[in-house]
C-alpha cells in the first residue's frame, strides 16, 4: 500500500472518495475505542492525539504518515466525516451516528481487522497505561475495554 500523505493531498480534489480511505476507518474505530475511555471530553484534540500515537506503528507498514504539516488535512477529514453523517457531537464529544457505525463495521471491516491495526491499538494501550501510571491521570476504569473488539 501506499503513504496516505500523498493520498490526503489528492482529497482535496476529489473530496468524497476520502470517505472511503483507511484514515477514515482510523478515525472512526478510534471514536468507537476510546469514546467514554477519558475522564474528559472527546474532542479533536484528543483524537488528533490518539491518531498522532497510532498511525506511526501503522506506518511501518507503509499505510499511513501523520505529522505537523498534515495535521489540517486530518482536521479536515474529521470535518468531512462529520459533514457525511458518520460523526457526531455531543456532550462526552465525538460519537458515530449509526451510518458511522455501519460504514465502521462494512467498509473497513478488512483494515480494522488487520494485524497492523491490532498492534498499533495495543501499543497506544501501552502509552495510556505509561501515561496514567507515571502522570496520575485518571482514564477509564477500565484499560481492557481499548484492546481488540468486534468489528
Amino acid at each position: 500500500m501506499t503513504s496516505l500523505r500523498p493520498d490526503l493531498h489528492s482529497f482535496s480534489d476529489h473530496p468524497l472518495e476520502v470517505l472511503d480511505q483507511p484514515a477514515a476507518g482510523y478515525i472512526l474505530d478510534l471514536v468507537y475505542r476510546f469514546r467514554l475511555f477519558f475522564e474528559w471530553p472527546f474532542d479533536q484534540e484528543v483524537l488528533y492525539g490518539l491518531l498522532f500515537l497510532a498511525l506511526p506503528h501503522v506506518s511501518a507498514s507503509g499505510i499511513c504518515t501523520l505529522d505537523d504539516n498534515s495535521r489540517s488535512l486530518w482536521e479536515a477529514l474529521i470535518w468531512r466525516l462529520q459533514a457525511a453523517g458518520d460523526l457526531a457531537q455531543d456532550e462526552h464529544g465525538f460519537v458515530l451516528t449509526p451510518h458511522g457505525q455501519e460504514r465502521r463495521c462494512s467498509t473497513f471491516q478488512d483494515i480494522l481487522a488487520a494485524p497492523a491495526w491490532s498492534q498499533a491499538l495495543e501499543q497506544v494501550h501501552e502509552y495510556l497505561e505509561h501515561f496514567a501510571e507515571t502522570e496520575g491521570v485518571p482514564l477509564a476504569k477500565a484499560l481492557s475495554l481499548l484492546l481488540p473488539r468486534p468489528i
